[in-house]
């Protein structure tokens, strides 16, 4: 379980190179190109493998490359989330100099903050890489479907609404800064 949560975090780091270059090829119309990417891809992942069944268009080709970008890049920040859980959650204490106040979680003692992260962080430790793995599957399956490939209806739908909320959560962080 451990290899397979790895080779999917692989899997989603490298969405964001392969989605990059898949655009640009897909706008110079090397499809085949576009094609062997993503089967090296999904080899990699140890999915199976998009069958070319039928040719996409350029359109879908397009907008399966941009929304494989914008999971890539959703798994690169939930990436960062998982890093900074780990460092700053159970070793707050050792990570964080500044002064506890009446408004850190947990404080005002530093003993008292440092087991309120510890207890938000380790649960997001324990299930971010599932998520993770979910969507490195979720978006091969929405390419084995842009070729033709037999998959649940729900994919394409679950792809798109997936990263539209993915983007949303992205930016309403970032109003948190």
């Amino acid at each position: 379980m451990t290899s397979r949560l790895i080779r999917s975090i692989g899997y989603d780091l490298a969405l964001v190179p392969v989605s990059l270059l898949a655009l640009v090829r897909t706008l110079l119309g090397r499809s085949g190109a576009v094609h062997q990417s993503w089967r090296k891809l999904a080899h990699f992942h140890g999915s199976p493998d998009p069958i070319r069944l039928r040719r996409p268009g350029l359109v879908s080709s397009l907008l399966s490359a941009l929304v494989s970008l914008v999971l890539g890049l959703l798994s690169c920040f939930l990436l960062m989330l998982l890093v900074t859980a780990v460092v700053r959650g159970p070793f707050y204490g050792l990570v964080e100099d500044g002064p506890v106040g009446p408004g850190t979680w947990g404080g005002p003692t530093k003993a008292g903050a440092w087991a309120v992260h510890a207890a938000i962080s380790i649960p997001i430790i324990g299930i971010l890489p599932f998520i993770l793995r979910g969507l490195a599957l979720l978006q091969a399956a929405s390419i084995r479907r842009l070729y033709g490939s037999a998959t649940s209806r729900l994919v394409l739908p679950a792809t798109i609404l997936l990263a539209l909320a993915g983007t949303a959560f992205f930016y309403s962080w970032t109003r948190q800064l």
